[in-house]
């Protein structure tokens, strides 16, 4: 199943088994290719240094984009990326199984047009063993939807069908949500300031909506009531966020409205009247104990896919590298802190989130990189075992459980970055999986 790629795409690759165990590749990518390789490179880096493209034709992006960054930073940038984009290609063209990101070098000069020659370390995918190649006993969970879990299903549905109304009887204390008008003056000459002048504004105590001192004053207010506060408004901010210069004003605030959440009784009255199919409470608790089981069942399967994979890990034979773990473990953490970059959070956070201090996360992280690298060479070994042969199929279900709904774009990427060996990998590993869920004894525990 190695990558086709037309003629002039085709690299030439000088293949050297090396006395430590790492093959050599020595590719030569062509005139062709390079010209695509070079208008790429020039696209990613006018991408990270904010390089406008819109109004500049395809021919002259390159031009712009060396004027912009200069010739030395463009050269340099386009030969790491030249190789970093094609070696995951020659690797697929081998149909080499590796591990670890290459080793790349080149002294050769990168020339657009012109055919460019580098080295590639890459280090063979290890091959283990196992104690055993029989079908696995796993015990599993039975499969129940408690009264409890409904109940607060139930909840759940009240909290989301609750309403906002105005609360008559309330008064302003922590937290309350309420519409006031506002009328403001500064204090020392009665002049109007109108960012703090309107009819309706939303506010809720202890969000710092207001300056320091408002909240305390308009504590105990109902609805309907007015009341004169006095407190400083700041004209200016230090660089730390701080009030510098400010002034007194004097604000009249009439509370227009509190609001309080009301959440519906779920009754047979209620569920009559939004879900008439149903008919009554009876009706709904037996839906949501159908849709439980129903996901419940879902996780169960999924639980097998990895309870059998851990049981078939136990047979594991050999020793794995340190230098697999080290990869593996900085691989998981860079995905780790992409992830959580995006959500706004540092893996301190995060592992205080999770109970941890630094040193148990640690080392609970090595116990994952461990079982994934076992896991992982386990099922590399059973498929062997099995010769098992990976088909068009066996990759489209990979490519639905890795991307649902976006396979054709998913494997396109893939394709696109050469990676097809590492699709191909985790189709295969997938493959014995299944073989192991379909073969294995599940014991209900």
């Amino acid at each position: 199943m190695a990558d086709k790629k037309p003629p002039e795409y085709q690299f030439k690759i000088d293949t050297k088994e090396r006395d430590d165990g790492r093959i050599q590749l020595t590719i030569t990518v062509p005139a062709q290719a390079m010209r695509d390789v070079m208008m790429s490179a020039a696209y990613v880096l006018a991408m990270q240094n904010k390089i406008d493209l819109k109004e500049v034709s395809k021919e002259d992006i390159e031009e712009l984009v060396i004027k912009t960054v200069g010739e030395a930073q463009f050269s340099a940038f386009a030969h790491q990326y030249a190789m970093s984009a094609a070696a995951p290609h020659a690797i697929s063209q081998k149909n080499l199984e590796t591990i670890m990101e290459p080793e790349l070098s080149s002294s050769a000069q990168i020339v657009a047009g012109r055919a460019f020659t580098f080295v590639a370390l890459v280090t063979p995918k290890p091959q283990f063993e196992l104690s055993s190649y029989d079908p696995v006993t796993v015990k599993v969970p039975p499969i129940s939807v408690t009264e409890e879990e409904i109940d607060e299903q139930i909840l759940l549905l009240a909290r989301q069908r609750s309403e906002i109304v105005p609360d008559e009887d309330a008064e302003v204390t922590d937290g309350t949500e309420m519409v006031f008008s506002i009328k403001t003056n500064f204090a020392d000459d009665n002049e109007p300031v109108e960012k703090l002048t309107v009819e309706r504004r939303f506010h809720q105590i202890g969000k710092g909506f207001l300056p320091q001192g408002f909240d305390e004053q308009i504590m105990g207010m109902r609805p309907g009531d007015s009341r004169d506060v006095e407190f400083e408004l700041p004209l200016s901010y230090n660089p730390d966020g701080s009030p510098g210069e400010t002034r007194a004003v004097v604000a009249t605030i009439g509370l227009l409205q509190i609001d309080k959440t009301v959440q519906p009784a779920i009754n047979d009255a209620w569920v009559k009247e939004f879900m008439p199919e149903l008919e009554n409470v009876d009706g709904l608790r037996e839906m949501l104990r159908a849709q439980g089981m129903e996901f419940k069942a879902m996780e169960q399967e999924n639980l097998k896919f990895y309870a059998t994979a851990a049981a078939l890990a136990e047979r594991f034979k050999g020793t794995i590298a340190d230098e697999l773990y080290d990869f593996t473990r900085a691989d998981m953490l860079a995905n780790l802190n992409d992830q959580l970059r995006r959500n706004g959070m540092t893996l301190e956070q995060y592992a205080q989130e999770m109970g941890m201090e630094m040193q148990q996360f640690n080392m609970m992280l090595m116990m994952q990189v461990r079982e994934t690298l076992r896991q992982s060479f386990s099922l590399d070994a059973l498929a062997r075992h099995l010769k098992l042969v990976l088909t068009e199929e066996d990759i489209t279900d990979t490519l639905s459980r890795m991307a649902p709904g976006n396979e054709e774009r998913a494997r396109s990427e893939f394709e696109h970055s050469g990676r097809m060996y590492l699709l191909r990998e985790a189709s295969m590993r997938s493959k014995a999986n299944k073989w192991l869920v379909e073969t294995a004894t599940f014991e209900i525990a």
